[in-house]
């Protein structure tokens, strides 16, 4: 059954052109003296957690931990950390060493397959350590490093050579391994969640489930958005607001978890969306931030997303009158998206929807 997304009203108050671009100190470029800094201490920590976690003292214990050591400093060094970083607060630094030390993970498991007999376990807990006390150097150094900051994370355009990147055949096709895993991993997990929902919204008002909405994609293109219904079936068309009463308690609890997004993982799973992107908008909305807003149709370059660099860094319930506040912010991922920045979004928002506020 076709029913409307209520989180949006049909004709879109009036906008103010975007201000005067500011000019975005993220990502940093890393200082030369700042780098033997920052992979000293990622050596250090990943070194000396290594040695704990595999019962070092003996040389293959110890050759094991300076490979480990080696292996992730070294796709610190390939990701790009020793050179620049996208993090806007200090915490956030926690989420690039976290994905880091995750695209490390396989690399250094056939590495220390190789030194010796090592048992998955010692591992695993070696890897965990390492990403938790590179993490914690990492912020701290952000912070002695960075103690003064504009921490606008936006740019006015996309340049021309971010959009003939996105339009590469290696980004589609990384993004989408990304997107196909991501999607197919999370409704695994999530399975008996999203039962769960369905049964709760099923038991309090009835069907349907779920709503779908035409929304505007990649290049433009319409599609049908999948999420679970948190509102009255009579709800209407008004926007969303803190404390709506239309609100039903089921929707509520979803909503303030996020968990109505979930469905959103088909829209994944079929091309149609990205884990990672700008947020969907309706076809009419579209045309009108288009109309008001000449970088607008930048953010199609790329598939929108369940999550993104906007969505983690501004509130939740956005106006229409916030578009000329937010694009930039999507302009940002599109001129810098990778699946590295994809992986930090998504562990980033993980922490996130624990602790946010929304209608």
């Amino acid at each position: 059954m076709l029913t409307v997304d209520v989180d949006v009203q049909p004709t879109p108050e009036p906008m103010q052109p975007a201000p005067a671009a500011r000019l975005s100190a993220i990502p940093e470029r890393i200082a030369p003296n700042w780098r033997p800094i920052l992979a000293g201490a990622d050596a250090a920590v990943v070194f000396l957690v290594a040695l704990v976690a595999l019962n070092g003292g003996n040389g293959s214990r110890i050759a094991a931990a300076v490979a480990m050591a080696a292996v992730i400093c070294g796709i610190f060094w390939l990701c790009g950390f020793y050179r620049r970083s996208y993090a806007v607060y200090p915490r956030d630094e926690i989420y690039y060493a976290c994905a880091g030390v995750l695209f490390a993970a396989v690399p250094v498991g056939l590495v220390l397959s190789a030194v010796g007999d090592l048992p998955t376990y010692s591992v695993v807990i070696a890897l965990i350590f390492a990403a938790v006390g590179t993490s914690a150097a990492r912020v701290r150094i952000h912070m002695e490093r960075r103690p003064d900051r504009d921490i606008y994370a936006g740019i006015p355009a996309v340049t021309y050579g971010a959009w003939h990147d996105r339009e590469q055949a290696y980004f589609d096709v990384s993004k989408r391994i990304f997107d196909t895993a991501a999607a197919a991993l999370a409704l695994l997990l999530f399975s008996p969640v999203m039962l769960a929902a369905a049964a709760a919204i099923y038991r309090e008002s009835g069907g349907p489930i779920f709503f779908r909405q035409d929304r505007v994609g990649k290049n433009g293109r319409v599609f049908r958005i999948f999420k679970f219904r948190t509102m009255r079936v009579d709800a209407g068309d008004k926007w969303a607001k803190p404390g709506d009463d239309r609100i039903t308690r089921t929707g509520a609890f979803l909503r303030r978890t996020s968990l109505d997004e979930l469905p959103q993982l088909f829209n994944v799973l079929r091309g149609e969306m990205s884990i990672v992107g700008p947020r969907p908008e309706m076809a009419s909305f579209a045309s009108e931030f288009a109309r008001a807003l000449p970088s607008y149709t930048q953010r199609s370059i790329v598939a929108p997303g369940i999550t993104g660099w906007a969505q983690v860094y501004l509130k939740r319930n956005l106006q229409p009158a916030d578009q000329p506040d937010v694009l930039p912010y999507d302009l940002f991922y599109v001129e810098h998206s990778t699946v590295l920045l994809d992986t930090a979004i998504v562990l980033k928002t993980a922490a996130e929807v624990l602790f946010h506020r929304a209608v």
